[in-house]
């Protein structure tokens, strides 16, 4: 039996979810917005940027905005988690540089942890079941509260962060680790498996398994996915479609339409000049509709 809490507006999506359905693989994606897991029981995975995580009873993932990950539930094992999504502007604007702190950047190799575990001297359950009981109030009242019960959250996660040391080091990690970031600071060169080959120092084969491997999808996929999201991002400061994707990448609109319908579920306009909504559904699903036949006309 599925049971689920949601609280859902323009800058936030909060869940607290129970279920038992097993998935076959891992829903992969990326996306604008800030996330925080916590984990309550089951048998699952989590795949973020090339590292396995396999969450244990009352831990933390961290997702800062552009961070390719997703979960493979794996049994039909009760799954019990809490979910948030939340875009910046729902903080404090003194406060939101040291609230988000905690949060690393994938794209600046900062070596900050993402994964915490033994969260239990933090009482990072507590906040979270405060985030929930928002759900049963009055919609005034629930205005005014879920920004203070998120901060106070993500304030006390930056003092575990401060305070826990980051995870350890593999070697196979550290190859993978860079050519992530490679890629995310090139994201609008021409690249290909031969020129990381010859750059990382290893054949196209291995390359390509290990990433695959790594990540649950192939280099080309993974930099699809970010340049999309990337291009939302320039759709929602002012820029046109077409400015956006070749800023992004794309040498053609039409594969850059056909690669944001199939990554976002919606055509690129959509999202021109706007906040882009919370429209998530499931928050580890991958949105996806098939292609339309036709293309809009593009913007200017």
């Amino acid at each position: 039996m599925n049971q689920s809490v949601k609280i859902f507006t323009d800058k936030v999506n909060f869940g607290y979810d129970i279920s038992q359905n097993a998935t076959e693989d891992f829903s992969l994606h990326c996306h604008n917005f800030y996330e925080v897991f916590f984990f309550l029981e089951g048998d699952a995975d989590y795949l973020v940027e090339g590292h396995k995580y396999t969450p244990a009873p009352e831990s933390l993932l961290l997702f800062a905005p552009h961070v390719f990950h997703g979960i493979r539930i794996n049994t039909s094992r009760t799954y019990r988690r809490f979910s948030l999504h939340f875009h910046p502007d729902l903080l404090t604007l003194e406060r939101r540089a040291f609230l988000l702190s905690a949060f690393p950047s994938f794209e600046k190799q900062s070596g900050q942890n993402i994964y915490f575990e033994n969260t239990d001297p933090f009482q990072i359950r507590n906040y979270f079941e405060a985030i929930r009981d928002c759900a049963g109030l009055d919609e005034q009242t629930r205005e005014q509260m879920l920004p203070l019960c998120i901060e106070a959250l993500l304030g006390r996660i930056v003092c575990m962060c401060r305070q826990t040391s980051p995870a350890a080091y593999s070697p196979q990690a550290d190859t993978i680790s860079r050519i992530i970031w490679f890629l995310n600071q090139n994201l609008k060169e021409d690249i290909s498996l031969d020129m990381l080959s010859e750059r990382f120092f290893i054949s196209k084969h291995y390359l390509n398994r290990i990433f695959r491997q790594a990540t649950g999808t192939t280099v080309f996929d993974y930099l699809v996915h970010k340049r999309i999201i990337a291009a939302q991002q320039l759709l929602i400061n002012g820029f046109s479609a077409q400015n956006a994707a070749e800023a992004v990448g794309f040498g053609d609109y039409s594969s850059f339409y056909r690669s944001y319908m199939r990554i976002l579920g919606h055509s690129p306009l959509k999202d021109k000049g706007v906040l882009p909504p919370l429209t998530l559904g499931s928050p580890e699903g991958l949105m996806a509709l098939k292609l339309s036949s036709e293309f809009p006309d593009r913007d200017s």
